[in-house]
């Protein structure tokens, strides 16, 4: 299906020792396309199979939430599906925040494409869960790292804004609510105030 013995990678999939999952999970068209259209800041295009590479201050993890961003469109999602699954399966081996960035990598990985896979929303559910269930530790981790105010939080974002679109206006309120009081940057006030207008109307519409 793949080719035959397609010739083994060297560079980050070679340090990373993904090698066996390059090899298995692309074809050889896909690989030379995620090769082609990959650009690492600060790095050689070529770096994901080139070079002996001996040092890096990233991880497996890290480097495949980033390759994903470079998927996100129609066309190319399978491919950035399939790399945010691997991303998942080394998070262990990932930092506060290289988790943190990783499930924001998959809700963004997922979400846009709700009406067009069936699997989409459920899988962006569940990544803005599992940031929302780390998200005191990446708020230490954050102010630890970068003193100031929090940024925003795509989790705690994300599924407030699929809670009010699905009517469940008291989960979109408590949603913002935790997020405003752990700090995370956002609109939350203004959420909050439409949702709760929204649950009055609809207690005061008559059935």
């Amino acid at each position: 299906m793949f080719g035959k013995s397609p010739k083994a990678p060297a560079g980050l999939i070679k340090y990373f020792g993904l090698t066996n999952w390059w090899l298995t999970t692309f074809t050889e068209e896909e690989r030379k396309k995620i090769v082609s259209t990959f650009q690492p800041l600060g790095g050689s295009p070529d770096s994901l199979i080139v070079g002996d590479i001996t040092y890096s201050t990233g991880t497996a993890a890290g480097l495949l939430s980033a390759l994903a961003g470079w998927f996100r469109n129609g066309e190319d999602r399978s491919i950035a599906f399939r790399i945010i699954e691997k991303a998942e399966e080394l998070t262990s081996q990932a930092e506060v925040l290289e988790r943190h960035f990783l499930y924001q990598a998959k809700i963004q990985t997922y979400y846009p494409f709700c009406d067009k896979d069936d699997f989409a929303l459920p899988r962006a559910i569940e990544a803005c869960e599992q940031q929302i269930k780390m998200s005191l530790e990446a708020a230490r981790a954050f102010r630890e790292k970068y003193p100031g105010e929090l940024p925003a939080h795509i989790g705690y974002q994300q599924l407030a804004i699929i809670r009010e679109k699905q009517g469940n206006f008291e989960a979109a309120i408590n949603i913002s609510q935790k997020a405003c009081e752990e700090g995370w940057a956002g609109d939350w006030e203004n959420r909050i105030e439409r949702c709760k207008k929204k649950l009055a109307k609809r207690a005061a519409t008559p059935y």
